[in-house]
């Protein structure tokens, strides 16, 4: 039993200090948090308004007093900025951009460069399309062909047969007058009032 009381420290919910138990780490009356709780508690109770009134004036004043604060600390950072400036780093920084706008504008030449080329080839095409339907007019081939997928069969002098007419569904029938359609017509209510006695 002595033993038992030795290994003890402080006492009544105290902790084990042998191998044979685990330490208690609950404290059954947290003193501190209760009386931290009652003082916050009691001064809300008494200054409350007080309390929120300050805070809403707080607040105003960070709202007006903020634009002037971050131009204070922009002007500090500017302020070390410049005295931190190495013009042998900001030079190199700069010829590197001065590079890279370099290859951007020739990738951009070699860009213009192809697509006039390509434009060129277009209207040189156009001209001589232009050029061979002149000569076809002046042998007496036609101007334009209306049909520009058979240049070939108008080059070769062939003509295609004209084609059929469509055949009508039923000979005499006319959707708008009603006539020829058989018995079946539409017909309209003849005109008047009611015809009753009276």
């Amino acid at each position: 039993m002595e033993e038992q009381q030795d290994r003890v420290i402080g006492g009544e919910g105290g902790q084990w200090v042998g191998d044979e138990a685990h330490p208690d780490l609950s404290q059954k009356d947290p003193t501190i948090v209760q009386d931290t709780y009652n003082i916050v508690r009691g001064l809300l109770t008494q200054y409350g308004w007080l309390v929120l009134f300050v805070i809403i004036v707080l607040m105003y004043l960070k709202s007006k007093l903020n634009p002037y604060l971050e131009q204070y600390r922009r002007k500090r950072e500017n302020a070390t900025n410049q005295a931190s400036y190495n013009p042998d780093v900001a030079l190199s920084r700069q010829e590197a951009m001065e590079q890279a706008r370099l290859r951007m504008q020739e990738k951009q030449d070699a860009l213009a460069a192809q697509y006039a080329e390509e434009l060129r080839k277009r209207e040189e095409a156009k001209r001589q399309e232009k050029i061979d339907e002149w000569e076809k007019l002046q042998k007496g081939k036609g101007y334009h062909s209306k049909t520009r997928g058979n240049q070939a069969d108008n080059a070769s002098g062939e003509s295609k047969p004209k084609p059929q007419p469509k055949k009508r569904l039923r000979d005499g029938f006319n959707a708008m007058t009603g006539e020829g359609g058989g018995s079946s017509r539409w017909r309209p209510s003849p005109r008047g009032g009611a015809r009753g006695g009276g």
